[in-house]
């Protein structure tokens, strides 16, 4: 009797059989204990862990009725579909949760086009002290080419702004998903997801830039440009390098160039002295209120660790080749942000859906809670995944997925059909 063919075999960690319960367990004491204390909605509202609970036990229930109806054959839930009721019955209570001052960050943003026509400071103009009660009024930190776009949308009644922002963000960060290889049916129910949903709610233009960086395989000056908005998302620029699209870099750089000096009649060199010196000071503002961090390493770690993680991270991204190495690159940026809210998660994508299905559904599991510290551990899992490949999917062959080992379709996990993001089937994997 001959050893069966390696690919026969469940690769470790893959958590198939009673293995997959893993997760199951790992996401629901995670649940409990990051939801002792908090409640739905934030202040006077009913306790989260009793409210999820009650939610999961109904949806499980729900779930097994169902599976017996529908799948006779086996109805007993498998281990992801009971992980993915524990994740959604959290996203949805999650984002209950979200009431405080909506649109804050487009109201940001507002603000510093209306200071700008009334040639009034945009700017920090000192060292904050303390943590604004009205969160409009925290600081514009984008350089002097985006004052005349948001100047313009200002001009029009606030609402009217708040809808072309909500819609245009949705409409872009949907079309992201879709070209990352997302399904309809998986990307509107991606909605819900709290890094999504809390950009949403925000009004960040971290939704709407999602989608440069998903245009990034084939409109690679997007990479270069979307720097504009959050300078530290110009590392996966590097992507370019690593794969000698230097034609790319010179567009991207070029594009930045020409919009500085169209601006530049409108804005003037002072804005340009403004902006720097703001960000010089919203750095010492930091030390002086850490809200201002959000839950970004410098807060937690001393500045030395915090450059010595975002660079290794950078180095593991540039470790592959091809999609796989912008789809790491993109988690790279999280790590390398000095400041983090949970829509800053949405460049991770890629580098999630690489993960085999009960994995994938632990990270968003612990991406469905509140945002905080403990978000850290989705990223740890995702960079834990770098360099033990049996916790990411393998790539397919030319012949199709079953002669690389790949089931057709593993339970639950949204790329069934692709395999990897961004669809691509003949990239070279390593490390």
């Amino acid at each position: 009797m001959g050893h069966p063919h390696p690919l026969d075999r469940p690769p470790r960690l893959s958590l198939e059989g009673r293995g997959g319960w893993l997760p199951v367990g790992l996401i629901g004491a995670y649940l409990v204990w990051n939801a002792r204390d908090r409640s739905v909605p934030l202040g006077p509202g009913v306790d989260y862990a009793p409210a999820w609970a009650i939610s999961v036990v109904v949806a499980l229930l729900a779930a097994s009725v169902l599976a017996r109806h529908f799948r006779p054959a086996r109805p007993w839930l498998r281990p992801v579909e009971a992980a993915a009721i524990l994740a959604a019955a959290a996203m949805v209570l999650t984002d209950l949760t979200m009431t405080n001052q909506p649109l804050r960050d487009l109201g940001i943003y507002l603000k510093a086009g209306q200071h700008y026509l009334a040639g009034n400071p945009v700017y920090l103009q000192a060292p904050m002290t303390a943590r604004p009660a009205d969160l409009t009024n925290y600081p514009f930190l984008y350089p002097p080419p985006t004052l005349p776009p948001f100047a313009a949308l200002s001009m029009l009644p606030t609402p009217i702004a708040q809808a072309i922002w909500v819609g245009g963000s949705l409409a872009l960060g949907l079309a992201a998903l879709r070209i990352i290889g997302l399904p309809w049916r998986w990307t509107i129910l991606a909605v819900a997801w709290p890094p999504l949903f809390q950009g949403l709610w925000v009004g960040n233009v971290a939704v709407p830039a999602l989608a440069l960086f998903a245009l990034g395989p084939w409109l690679g000056e997007g990479l270069v440009v979307g720097a504009v908005f959050k300078s530290y998302t110009g590392l996966a620029a590097l992507w370019l390098a690593r794969e000698r699209r230097w034609r790319q870099i010179a567009t991207g750089v070029a594009v930045i160039a020409a919009l500085g000096l169209v601006t530049l009649p409108l804005t003037g060199v002072g804005q340009w002295n403004a902006w720097v010196e703001a960000l010089r000071l919203y750095q010492s503002s930091a030390q002086n209120v850490p809200a201002l961090y959000g839950f970004g390493l410098p807060r937690f770690v001393p500045f030395w660790v915090f450059v010595a993680l975002a660079a290794a991270a950078v180095l593991a991204a540039l470790r592959p080749s091809g999609r796989e190495s912008l789809a790491r690159l993109g988690t790279a940026t999280v790590v390398a942000s000095p400041s983090l809210w949970g829509h800053g998660l949405l460049v991770a994508v890629p580098s999630m859906l690489s993960l085999r299905a009960p994995w994938l559904w632990l990270a968003i599991g612990i991406t469905s809670a509140p945002d905080g510290l403990q978000w850290w551990y989705a990223v740890a899992l995702i960079a834990a995944s770098w360099f033990v490949p049996e916790m990411r999917r393998p790539e397919a062959t030319a012949n199709g997925p079953e002669e690389a080992g790949v089931p057709p379709g593993e339970p639950l996990h949204p790329l069934a059909a692709n395999l990897l993001p961004w669809g691509g089937h003949a990239e070279t994997r390593s490390g």
